[in-house]
């Protein structure tokens, strides 16, 4: 079995960033090395002590996650509020979501504080938000057993309930985190916000300790960073992800356990509205109708300097598009369906035999899939090389991993003429956008210069070239598809835009039809 992960968890920062730092180096020459640091609380504070390491300065340790902002105040740190690096090592997950690492541990998360849906904004969250979140995690495993870690900013209603400490103060938290917490069941519950450490006794999971065998929870508070009282406000574990665990070690149970803390009737107030989302399925070329993944920005009126409410993005990842298990898939565009992984026709080719390489369970990117769903990728990668190789053409592979949610790898065939010209082309127009792709060794591997939460571009050629770039700040979203579509490769630049492209449903099936066809003798999936 692989190695257990080491993980550091850390309460309310508000700005102490050196205090933080030294004490987890400290940690991590000691004890380490550790995985990752993940910071529960409010990570930033005012002043100026955030820019030696936006700037380059001074360097963070080691990788590290930070929920969203809890004041408007903070917003300004966040570049883009739905995720993204904030400076090298530091990676902001996004609002709420569900992260799967390489190594298969599940953490879910939820920033900010509770509203209701009409003073949401970028600091507060909703019943819309946790019953999202819920989705996620059920929708992406049939045999749902819970995740690992939850990690929310404030705390859970009435989770001191069978568990009361003299003298201790009840902070009142939010029954939207009881819910989440009871349907998601984490094996560590992690918050902060309140400034005070407690560790509560473990409860179970189901409602009588006689019951059907479930996990016990862990919940935890970590108070602020640095904190006079020296309130415990870091915490170290070693966890085996979930889905790696034997039943009769995950179901042990021990002998100071408690019933769950969150009263049903209480848990039974909560519903999840019906959805006023239309949703509409497209495996589209990385680009999205309804602006749904453009940038927020914060607009103020002329006699107003109060920001006014940004409205919730459209996009859903309770609903994703890409999720083979999803609804609105649309399946007439599938062409071959593996065990981890899936190829279907891109939405709006660019050229025939365009398609894309999607994994069938959620993940985000290439640099945080499991090996083995890595492994399938690239089993189609190879099985597509040789399908193009019999007409004279080479695969050019391209990832965007900002603003999207889900995993497409693009796939555009191009004459094998063209190969010797690519990478500068990639390169050139790179330069006169504003920014640099660099070449990567041949044995490099994304999960290692881009961890989860990195948002990158990447090619990888036939030849054996890889062009990498790390996005700080914007991005040109076609940009891949505009270098080939360009005068210099494809001569199609009418066509550099997807929506351009569509044809009828009709014609979409029978493209698919035809390029399942051709592709049988090399679908290693039959």
């Amino acid at each position: 079995m692989a190695d257990k992960l080491k993980i550091l968890v850390c309460g309310d920062v508000d700005g102490k960033f050196k205090t933080l730092f030294t004490r987890v180096e400290n940690i991590n020459k000691k004890s380490g090395p550790f995985d990752f640091l993940l910071c529960v609380g409010n990570f930033f504070g005012h002043g100026d002590a955030w820019e030696p390491y936006s700037n380059g300065s001074l360097r963070v340790p080691l990788p590290v996650y930070v929920l969203g902002p809890n004041g408007e105040e903070f917003v300004k740190y966040y570049p883009d509020i739905t995720g993204g690096e904030l400076c090298p090592n530091v990676s902001y997950v996004g609002k709420r979501g569900v992260f799967t690492g390489l190594s298969g541990l599940k953490m879910a998360y939820v920033s900010g504080k509770p509203s209701s849906e009409e003073n949401e904004n970028d600091c507060t969250f909703t019943k819309n938000d946790v019953t999202a979140v819920r989705d996620i995690c059920l929708r992406s495993n049939s045999n749902f057993k819970g995740v690992d870690i939850l990690a929310t900013s404030g705390w859970p209603q009435n989770v001191m309930n069978l568990d009361l400490r003299q003298g201790m103060r009840h902070p009142n938290g939010s029954p939207l985190l009881s819910w989440l917490a009871s349907e998601i069941k984490p094996r560590y519950h992690f918050c902060a916000q309140e400034g005070i450490f407690y560790e509560r006794r473990p409860y179970r999971n189901h409602s009588q300790l006689g019951d059907t065998p479930s996990h016990a929870t862990r919940f935890i508070a970590l108070a602020k960073v640095g904190n006079p009282q020296k309130d415990k406000w870091i915490y170290a574990l070693n966890i085996d992800p979930i889905d790696r665990m034997k039943s009769n070690v995950l179901y042990q149970q021990t002998t100071d356990e408690t019933e769950c803390p969150y009263g049903m009737e209480m848990l039974l107030q909560i519903v999840r509205p019906q959805s006023e989302v239309k949703q509409t399925q497209f495996f589209y070329d990385m680009d999205n109708t309804n602006g749904d993944f453009t940038r927020r920005k914060r607009h103020k009126r002329d006699d107003d300097f109060k920001p006014k409410r940004r409205p919730p993005p459209v996009f859903d990842q309770a609903l994703c598009w890409f999720c083979l298990a999803s609804p609105e898939v649309e399946k007439h565009l599938i062409v071959s369906v593996g065990s981890e992984a899936y190829l279907a026709v891109a939405k709006g080719a660019l050229v025939p035999d365009h398609v894309l390489i999607l994994p069938i369970g959620h993940h985000q990117s290439s640099s945080c899939v499991p090996d083995n769903v890595l492994k399938e990728i690239e089993q189609f990668k190879l099985a597509l090389s040789k399908y193009y190789r019999q007409k004279g053409k080479v695969p050019v592979i391209f990832e965007r991993n900002y603003k999207t949610s889900h995993l497409q790898i693009q796939v555009v065939p191009v004459s094998s003429k063209l190969l010797p010209r690519l990478k500068n082309e990639f390169q050139e127009k790179a330069e006169a956008e504003g920014f640099h792709l660099d070449e990567l060794p041949e044995y490099a591997k994304l999960s290692q210069i881009a961890p989860a939460g990195t948002p990158y571009f990447y090619v990888e050629l036939s030849d054996g070239d890889k062009l990498f770039h790390r996005i700080q700040k914007s991005f040109p979203l076609q940009f891949g598809r505009d270098v080939l579509a360009s005068e210099y490769v494809l001569n199609m630049p009418d066509r550099s835009d997807w929506k351009d492209c569509k044809v009828s449903k009709e014609e979409e099936t029978t493209m698919t039809n035809n390029f399942r066809s051709s592709f049988e003798e090399f679908d290693f999936t039959l």
